[in-house]
């Protein structure tokens, strides 16, 4: 907030916070735990001490009176872990490893074990782990329990070295599921999305503009088929609007260049969630509603 202008600006701080909420709260953030922090990541500002009342952020000490970045980090309540859902792993990179893949990633929900036999999304693909590694060297092992390693739990950032598939068949960007075709999440290319537009939007969305869409490690490019609602900032809804401008809410349906890896934002929040840009631009984001046969 030091480089705002004039530094730490009281009323840049709350702009940011109201322009944020919306977009954390459609992500399924709970807003009652989430905190705003003014820091300065350059002198240290408000990072392990409060602000001082004489100094370089004498102005942020006369109006801010809450925690430390610090001290809002050691009050984090445990994100809760969706051990109980369909295993789903998000393939970040991939390397051969004598006659094993090894694909890096994290595990989004479930839980996975030594053994277990997966299928590599979309291809179809069928493998079996083989090892499990969470990063811990050797001189953790004997303070490392033995059979945590051999298992991989929701929200756990692992390598699953993966015997019987070629390392062409996988890729950055693929989805990792349960072998059974009734566990694995949909492959699609239309969906119905509830979207919130950009304010900094300078070209209207309309139904057919071509955008890129970006979830997790993929960039899909797409179209706005249809405009089914849109809300404006004063609550009111127009159904089937010609155009979508910056700071309204919308329903939306969204055809995909190619078939990808989908989930409703309710079973699946890591498939369920997306960003929309133009040319460089983020113009959109939101989450996925349903998905379209």
């Amino acid at each position: 907030l030091d480089a705002a202008e004039p530094p730490w600006n009281q009323n840049r701080f709350e702009e940011i916070q109201v322009r944020l909420e919306p977009f954390l709260k459609l992500s399924g953030f709970d807003l009652r735990r989430v905190q705003f922090v003014p820091i300065s990541g350059l002198t240290g500002v408000n990072i392990k001490e409060r602000p001082l009342v004489e100094g370089d952020a004498a102005s942020l000490a006369s109006w801010y009176k809450g925690k430390t970045l610090l001290e809002a980090i050691d009050s984090f309540q445990p994100a809760k872990r969706n051990m109980e859902k369909p295993f789903r792993f998000i393939v970040s990179d991939l390397y051969s490893e004598g006659k094993s893949t090894v694909v890096k990633g994290r595990v989004a929900q479930g839980i996975i074990s030594v053994g277990d036999k997966v299928s590599i999304l979309p291809v179809g693909d069928i493998a079996t782990v083989n090892r499990i590694d969470h990063g811990v060297t050797a001189s953790q092992t004997e303070d490392y329990d033995v059979e945590r390693v051999k298992v991989a739990l929701a929200g756990d950032s692992a390598d699953l070295a993966l015997a019987g598939i070629d390392i062409a068949r996988v890729s950055v960007g693929n989805v990792i599921s349960d072998a059974a075709v009734g566990l694995r999440p949909r492959i699609k290319r239309k969906m119905q999305a509830k979207i919130i537009v950009m304010e900094e939007l300078t070209v209207p969305i309309i139904h057919g503009s071509q955008v890129l869409m970006h979830m997790h490690c993929l960039d899909v490019p797409a179209v706005i088929s249809n405009i089914i609602s849109k809300m404006n900032k004063d609550g009111s809804l127009i159904q089937r609007p010609r155009v979508l401008t910056g700071g309204s809410s919308a329903t939306v349906e969204i055809k995909l260049n190619e078939k990808t890896c989908l989930e409703s934002f309710n079973d699946c929040r890591s498939l369920g969630r997306f960003v929309l840009r133009r040319s460089g631009d983020t113009v959109a984001y939101g989450i996925i509603e349903n998905l379209e046969n």
